[in-house]
């Protein structure tokens, strides 16, 4: 049976739970939609004493499925002010599945300013709450560093730097990469690292189980034969998925053609420079010094991510994935891969969401606070945020908060959020999702982009609901590269769901279980002031057609529920 670890950050308590009967089946996403509507009021200040943090693994945790070993955190975001899961690789989610951990809850917060505490989970089960006054100040590198040198290199830990501590809005946890140990894979958007920090913890870190637990089965045998079989298919596939081959940065080779990928603060201007980003050169940019085909996570069969090394043969980054280039490189004319990886480790040091990062910089360019495509000024403005200087601490705070200092009227976001790395005139149903989920502005939330990308009005909204219901069915379960194979295949993945909690499931309660999360997601947005009003796009979008086809975001208002 499934365990919740509680821990009250102010009496620094620690309780272990039996995981809950109404819970069985959850995880992911779908669980932090019924916790935060179960124990969370939707009106509090994401980071005072009523809000809550809770990190889990997904429903087939440790079960050898594909791509399962996938960790969720949840909270209400400081950035959007709604409800927000950011799922993530790793290390982690495996390490709390061996000790029969579905979650941990994070509540009140200390009375006293400036305490911090490390949860660690011992290789006996054994959990506490230790000192980490030293460690404050400290970023997620030299932190990881520190507790591998205390407790073990073989060590996964979940922490925050730097952006966390100051409570910046557009802070990120960091997750410890699996193979690498390096703390480079990111659960990135909503600001959900300064609602950690705000529970006074800078980090967890999880030993290795001495006696590691196994998922209890309705019917194992069942289990091993449909697992054996999905996860077959996804190597598969693998063997000719682009994402496989070269890593998410292949998206390029059709974004950046067709004007979709975000350049110049979304002006959608296709640059000649776009090519020094194409797969060829991205493959020839890894494989330098580093590699490609790399597994984020234990049992990871679909190695999208890469290990990118500097011109020293140091590591460098790892996860260098194509939101990240979109939003740091082309979005602010900087069409160069060294410099825009530097930008991703120095985001996953400091602890902040690339995506937001990118887009707030290209906003400071908007302004003319520095040249447009220079990326020794970029740089500086990095160093700005790391020494928490004026305006880093503004870059901190998210794009809005940048575009409504600068008084800038291209601010490209939806629900406070920045757009990721697809215009919404060029794919309309990726910008109706952006308008229209519970997550805001977040391809995550339901990206339609790919050959049947519809563009009249009923096909994009149509695409748009029905990918939405399949990524909340995946960010419960496993990744959603993953589910570009197993998508096809729900009858069995309800099977498999069978065999291991029982039932009957078929594919329709799969999406009846998906509806389930979103109207709860939607259901805690708007207790927590939401309206139909804030389905918007920016207007900008409606107005200046994008340059490769003319063509502007045209869904209407009425239609999206506005």
């Amino acid at each position: 049976m499934w365990k919740t670890i509680r821990i009250n950050s102010n009496k620094n308590l620690i309780e272990t739970e039996e995981y809950k009967d109404a819970y069985m089946g959850l995880g992911g996403r779908s669980l932090i939609a019924q916790f935060l509507n179960d124990e969370v009021n939707p009106d509090c200040d994401p980071l005072g004493e009523e809000a809550k943090i809770i990190i889990c693994t997904s429903m087939f945790a440790g079960s050898g499925l594909v791509c399962a070993n996938r960790l969720s955190v949840g909270a209400k975001s400081p950035l959007t002010g709604g409800i927000k899961e950011s799922n993530v690789g790793g290390s982690a989610a495996k390490a709390l599945s061996d000790h029969n951990i579905r979650s941990i809850i994070i509540e009140s917060k200390p009375k006293i300013d400036g305490i911090m505490k490390v949860i660690l989970i011992r290789s006996d089960g054994s959990i506490s709450l230790e000192d980490a006054t030293s460690y404050q100040g400290m970023n997620n590198y030299e932190f990881v560093e520190n507790m591998q040198k205390k407790y073990s290199e073989n060590i996964s830990v979940i922490s925050i730097g730097v952006a966390g501590e100051r409570l910046y809005k557009n802070s990120s946890l960091q997750i410890t990469e699996y193979g690498t140990n390096y703390p480079c894979r990111a659960a990135g958007r909503g600001g959900l690292g300064s609602v950690l920090a705000s529970k006074g913890i800078k980090g967890i870190v999880i030993q290795n189980a001495d006696e590691k637990s196994k998922p209890a089965y309705a019917d194992q045998e069942k289990f091993s034969r449909i697992r054996k079989a999905l996860n077959k298919s996804v190597a598969e596939a693998s063997k000719t998925n682009p994402f496989s081959l070269i890593g998410t940065a292949c998206t390029i080779d059709k974004t950046g053609v067709a004007g979709i990928i975000p350049t110049h603060n979304f002006t959608g201007t296709i640059s000649e420079k776009i090519d020094n980003l194409k797969s060829d050169k991205f493959i020839d940019f890894v494989n330098r010094n580093g590699k490609n085909q790399h597994p984020c996570q234990s049992g990871c069969l679909i190695k999208c991510s890469n290990i990118i090394k500097d011109n020293d043969g140091k590591f460098l980054t790892g996860g260098f994935e194509y939101e990240t280039i979109a939003l740091c490189g082309p979005n602010c004319d900087i069409y160069d891969f060294e410099t825009i990886a530097r930008m991703d480790r120095i985001c996953d040091d400091l602890g902040l969401d690339t995506i937001e990062t990118g887009a707030s910089i290209a906003l400071c360019m908007e302004a003319e606070i520095i040249p447009w495509g220079d990326a020794n000024a970029a740089l500086e403005l990095y160093q700005q945020i790391a020494e928490g200087t004026e305006i880093g601490n503004l870059i901190g705070q998210g794009t809005a908060a940048v575009g409504e200092h600068y008084n800038i009227k291209r601010i490209p976001t939806c629900k406070n959020q920045a757009i990721p790395g697809y215009d919404p005139r060029g794919t309309i149903g990726t910008g109706f999702t952006y308008a229209t989920s519970s997550m805001g502005a977040d391809h995550t939330a339901g990206i339609t982009l790919g050959k049947d990308d519809p563009t009249d009005l009923a096909g994009a909204i149509q695409t748009s609901n029905v990918m939405q219901r399949i990524f909340a069915m995946a960010d419960s379960m496993t990744c959603m590269m993953t589910m570009s194979t197993l998508g096809g295949q729900l009858d069995q993945l309800a099977e498999l769901y069978n065999a291991m909690y029982g039932g009957d499931l078929n594919a329709e309660g799969l999406f009846a279980a998906a509806d389930k999360t979103l109207k709860m997601e939607h259901e805690f947005n708007k207790k927590a002031g939401w309206t139909k009003a804030d389905n918007q796009i920016p207007e900008f979008f409606r107005t200046e057609p994008l340059p490769s086809t003319g063509k502007t975001f045209n869904i209407p208002a009425e239609m999206m529920g506005i």
